[in-house]
């Protein structure tokens, strides 16, 4: 046995699920601290903006939107887990943790780094999306970090096929 692979046991076992809270506390700050800087305002959310059933079981939901059109919305929400999944502008969600079993043992310092990261590249005017016939696309890039990713489309998901380049959010004036 690979003494560098988990234990398969530790698939789907969650021993300490409490050491994600720092990510949901983290989270509230971000919020505090967008809202404090930029002009932006709380949006509404839909029913299943975050997935189906995600956003009825979230602990609570923000939805900032930029005061410009065209920089990018988004939407924060606090999981049971506990955890945090953010949607970042309509079609990009990434949770943190991503999974939260003991195998993937995802580092709570590493997640809140992630979701500054990602907020702070979506915020500069890093992110960009698109939607084809098949797939959507994200493209986070910035100083910090730079990511992509793509997702099959569901049939019926009523999204219009468009592209996103985002600029950034617009400060509030120092006062």
């Amino acid at each position: 046995m690979d003494h560098d692979e988990p234990a398969p046991e530790a698939y789907g076992r969650v021993s300490a699920p409490e050491r994600y809270g720092v990510v949901v506390e983290r989270a509230a700050e971000l919020v505090a601290r967008l809202e404090r800087d930029y002009r932006v305002a709380r949006g509404p959310v839909g029913p299943d903006d975050l997935g189906p059933g995600l956003t009825a079981r979230a602990l609570w939901v923000i939805r900032l939107v930029p005061d410009d059109p065209g920089a990018a919305p988004l939407t924060l929400a606090a999981t049971p887990f506990p955890g945090v999944s953010a949607l970042y502008g309509r079609t990009c969600l990434i949770s943190y943790p991503s999974c939260g079993c003991d195998a993937c043992d995802e580092d709570p310092d590493r997640l809140v780094e992630g979701l500054e990261s990602d907020v702070a590249t979506l915020v500069e005017g890093g992110f960009s999306e698109a939607v084809t016939a098949r797939v959507t696309r994200y493209a986070f890039v910035g100083p910090r970090r730079s990511q992509s990713g793509s997702a099959a489309r569901h049939r019926g998901d009523g999204l219009a096929e468009c592209a996103f380049d985002y600029r950034p959010w617009p400060r509030r004036a120092p006062g």
